[in-house]
């Protein structure tokens, strides 16, 4: 399952006494060194809460807007048609300005199928219900070019939690065409569910807060699943103890399943996620409460857990996630590329051997960065966060 850390650390623990407690875990905190041969250039606004991205093979665009609006770019025009898409996502309607999101839902993430070329399949995240009744869910639809048909729910957490927080919801397809999705821990305390922190349901396998689900493209249970047998476990479990993973990937060489997830502050984490493995939260983190600063749990590690390979102890609130595969720049192959929230900047995380070696940033300004994808011609292409969404084009400096 990877590897473990044994120790165990008291409360008032420093992070930089407990550095070679953790070796197999990379921190990443203060001076970060910025990324040199980059130039970055506006392409276009006009976007609205952007948190979806991916392409097409003919180099289009498809972007999602949490109001439940699908944007298409073309030849770095945005067009002006919209795309409603076929579910009410929990969003909230009001004010002069037009449609104001409540909390993080609405709809999320897209992806292509592997197989798109035949099957013109697209997948969604997104969330349904209101304030207090909510749920993660996925649906499938064959894009027609300019829409959605033959819309398809296939998969929805299993019960209703409240209020409007972490729903997770990245996807990602595994070599054999299984789907992988993230499925956020619920919210922060004070919400409760079923008499207890809501986020404890990450620590339950009867429930699919917290977890990373596998899937097969209709949505059924496929073999291989590590709980299915499992009495009571929902058979969809791939991995579980995570908070509220927004970025996901597979690298298609090595199989290796790459997760990103929002901690509490300062424990941000990227974990290589093995078949069954539990990450541990609440149980362990590098995190304290974000209401007073107060200490969560005195663990940063546990027997039972897998340890991060990489802990942002300084935040960087990781959102959209991507395995670099491009030929613009030839020596970030194999690279992670992570849009953050918090540090409005690109992380490169440079992997050897299944480990974290390195870091670098790539500044955007002030701007919270939510989701980016690779361009036919091996480019990169970013959305950044908030009512007035922009496409971002990042490619090497002249």
């Amino acid at each position: 399952m990877g590897h473990k850390l044994t120790v165990i650390v008291a409360a008032a623990v420093s992070f930089a006494a407990s550095t070679a407690a953790t070796a197999d875990t990379r921190l990443s905190r203060g001076f970060v060194p910025v990324q040199e041969g980059v130039e970055i250039t506006e392409v276009l606004g006009g976007l609205e809460f952007p948190w979806g991205l991916t392409a097409l093979p003919d180099g289009t665009l498809l972007i999602t807007q949490r109001d439940g609006a699908i944007r298409i770019v073309k030849d770095g025009t945005l067009s002006d048609t919209e795309i409603s898409f076929p579910v009410e996502v929990m969003t909230e309607r009001s004010g002069p300005d037009g449609n104001i999101v409540r909390g993080q839902g609405g709809l999320l993430d897209i992806a292509a199928s592997p197989n798109f070329a035949d099957d013109k399949l697209l997948f969604f995240t997104y969330a349904t219900g209101k304030l207090d009744a909510n749920r993660t869910a996925i649906g499938r639809a064959v894009w027609t070019g300019d829409g959605l048909d033959d819309f398809k729910q296939i998969f929805q957490v299993s019960k209703a939690k409240r209020d409007g927080q972490h729903f997770g919801s990245r996807l990602a397809f595994m070599g054999d065409d299984t789907l992988l999705a993230t499925i956020g821990d619920g919210g922060n305390p004070p919400l409760e569910f079923l008499d207890t922190l809501q986020r404890e349901q990450a620590q339950n396998l009867q429930s699919y807060f917290g977890s990373v689900i596998r899937i097969k493209p209709d949505g059924s249970v496929p073999d291989g699943n590590p709980f299915a047998e499992l009495a009571g476990a929902k058979p969809e479990v791939w991995s579980f103890g995570h908070r509220n993973a927004q970025g996901i990937v597979v690298d298609p060489k090595s199989g290796a399943v790459w997760v990103s997830e929002h901690g509490p502050l300062g424990g941000d984490e990227l974990n290589r996620v093995e078949k069954g493995a539990n990450y541990g939260w609440p149980r362990v983190t590098f995190g304290r409460d974000y209401r007073d600063g107060s200490v969560i749990t005195p663990n940063i590690a546990g027997l039972n857990f897998e340890a991060p390979a990489l802990a942002w102890v300084d935040t960087h609130a990781p959102s959209g996630l991507l395995l670099y595969s491009g030929s613009a720049f030839p020596d970030w192959k194999g690279n992670l590329l992570s849009t953050g929230l918090a540090s409005r900047d690109i992380r490169r995380i440079e992997i050897e051997d299944g480990k974290v070696v390195g870091e670098t940033r790539i500044p955007v300004g002030t701007t919270r960065m939510r989701d980016l994808e690779i361009g036919t011609d091996g480019t990169l292409y970013a959305v950044t966060d908030g009512a007035e969404g922009t496409l971002l084009r990042i490619e090497p400096a002249p």
